[in-house]
């Protein structure tokens, strides 16, 4: 069934366990997507200061909307900050916000309403995807790197919990509207990143189950990052391995096979693993390479970015 081109909708949000490199894949998405001819928004959740450096950005991105490039801005989200920005776009008056929220009282209710502190984050998300300039849209692609698996589900359940919690009035309308957009497989797509590995696999399989299921959200595709080169299995190097046996007494070349037997293991078990994703979650894959480096940089997400878009 055909669907819309991932970089073609209107928010795409990047998830998966922590370290599976979520942020370095937002930064190539971003990246692909204004190659793309694309106006994009990189928002992040309470994020490590890492996305400055792989953007080549060298003044930092905090909770203010900067812009790291041509048709490329980014922004660090914190809770406080983005309730704030966003229901004084929803409210519209600040002697209105501060009348509710400088107030004590009415601090203490809202600290102890459930997910609004998701919601902020989420519902300030949401309305730069509203954001017009002129006759179009402010951005066209919003990027939305998420939190780590395990608090994902909450960030996406917070709409509903607003919408539940509040079913009338102000607050409730974007939520509901937000809803809609996150359901809608033609402006809206969550890519899991996972790694060829037991544990990632298996949190990948078990959130994209979730997401199915309960939140009902569409599923972009899968993103397996950090794959070991096909050279490593190929068979002409086992069969090398297997001879080998760490019987060369020349130091240097047994260092070198050790390191060649090390890496032939770890291609293996990412073919196993690879194979099992197929069957489940079964979702478009797209395997990204373990680039020769601990340092990633723009370079490396521009070449990233090259197996991700056009």
């Amino acid at each position: 069934m055909e669907t819309t081109p991932l970089l073609d909708r209107r928010i795409v949000i990047v998830a998966g366990k922590g370290g599976a490199g979520r942020t370095t894949v937002a930064a190539a998405l971003a990246r692909a997507a204004v190659r793309a001819g694309k106006r994009v928004l990189l928002a992040q959740t309470n994020a490590p200061p890492r996305l400055a450096h792989l953007l080549g950005c060298p003044e930092g991105i905090g909770s203010e909307i900067v812009a790291v490039g041509e048709h490329l801005w980014a922004v660090n989200m914190n809770e406080r900050a983005a309730l704030r920005e966003y229901l004084l776009k929803v409210l519209r008056y600040d002697s209105l916000y501060r009348a509710l929220f400088d107030n004590r009282a009415m601090r203490s209710f809202f600290g102890a309403f459930p997910g609004l502190d998701a919601w902020a984050m989420l519902g300030k998300a949401w309305w730069h995807t509203t954001e017009r300039e002129g006759e179009r849209n402010k951005y066209d692609l919003l990027i939305l790197d998420g939190p780590a698996a395990g608090h994902i589900v909450t960030l996406l359940r917070a709409p509903g919990a607003v919408a539940a919690a509040i079913p009338m009035g102000p607050l409730a309308r974007p939520a509901t509207a937000a809803r809609a957009l996150l359901s809608d497989p033609a402006r809206a797509a969550l890519c899991i990143v996972t790694l060829a590995e037991e544990l990632p696999a298996r949190e990948t399989v078990a959130l994209a189950r979730i997401v199915r299921e309960s939140l009902r959200m569409p599923l972009g595709p899968l993103i397996v990052n950090a794959v070991p080169p096909a050279a490593a299995g190929r068979p002409e190097l086992r069969s090398v391995l297997d001879r080998w046996a760490g019987h060369f007494s020349v130091p240097a070349l047994d260092s070198t096979l050790a390191g060649a037997a090390i890496l032939a293991a770890r291609r293996n078990d990412a073919e196993r693993i690879i194979d099992g994703l197929t069957r489940d979650p079964a979702l478009p894959m797209i395997l990204l390479p373990r680039l020769p480096t601990n340092d990633l940089g723009p370079a490396e997400v521009e070449q990233l970015s090259r197996l991700l878009g056009p």
